[in-house]
């Protein structure tokens, strides 16, 4: 049976896409410095799950607790890749609190409030707030008139995960409420979302490809 195409862009082509900017870090990995060395274990991260997460799909087993888990490890490299671009000290001690923190939160919540055979609603927005608010205090401080904005492979990478958290912050917080509803106008409302949300991944993994291919000899 011929598969929808929404679903081949969505479950084929977004994940797949995740080599991109895995070859292109691959190929400049000599060159990167300890927060684009995270930013690689990220895409590896995301690559491992991305291929798992289609292999439970596609023997009809849910695949949720696997997202209860990458959630948890993706703020742990994203707090350790802010940590290491981030020169304020403050934000330094407020990240190294929410590593602690954030993890708890998610293990109570799927062990109190959702299931984690759930969507988790309440971990992923805030994961993204926190992600975002780092994203914003790296561009504040980043105002170096010595480097070329366009010159600096952060920026780039930085711009991708903003772009991808802030938009996907809204799907985060009501995906559980379109999967829910059974009528077509919500079905089709899922489907969109995911669409959307599925754009804004391939948009971070163009970005971070295109930050990489900036890396050069120091």
């Amino acid at each position: 049976m011929a598969l929808p195409a929404s679903l081949i862009y969505t479950g084929i082509i977004v994940p797949v896409s995740v080599l991109i900017p895995i070859g292109m870090a691959a190929s400049k990995r000599k060159y990167a410095d300890r927060s684009l060395e995270i930013i690689w274990y990220y895409l590896l991260l995301d690559c491992v799950v991305n291929v798992l997460a289609v292999v439970l799909a596609n023997h009809k087993i849910n695949n949720l607790p696997v997202l209860h888990v990458f959630t948890i490890l993706e703020f742990v490299l994203m707090s350790y890749f802010y940590l290491s671009v981030l020169k304020e000290e403050a934000a330094g001690r407020i990240i190294k609190y929410l590593l602690i923190l954030f993890p708890v939160f998610c293990i109570v919540n799927f062990l109190f409030f959702q299931s984690i055979y759930q969507f988790n609603t309440y971990a992923r927005p805030v994961e993204a707030l926190i992600i975002m608010g780092c994203s914003l205090a790296y561009f504040a401080q980043s105002n170096d008139a010595e480097t070329r904005w366009s010159l600096n492979p952060i920026n780039w990478i930085n711009t991708g995960i903003l772009l991808y958290f802030s938009g996907a912050l809204f799907i985060f917080s009501f995906s559980n409420l379109t999967v829910n509803e059974l009528s077509e106008k919500y079905h089709a409302i899922n489907i969109l979302m995911w669409n959307i949300h599925a754009t804004l991944l391939l948009i971070m993994y163009l970005l971070i490809a295109f930050g990489f291919s900036k890396c050069r000899k120091q």
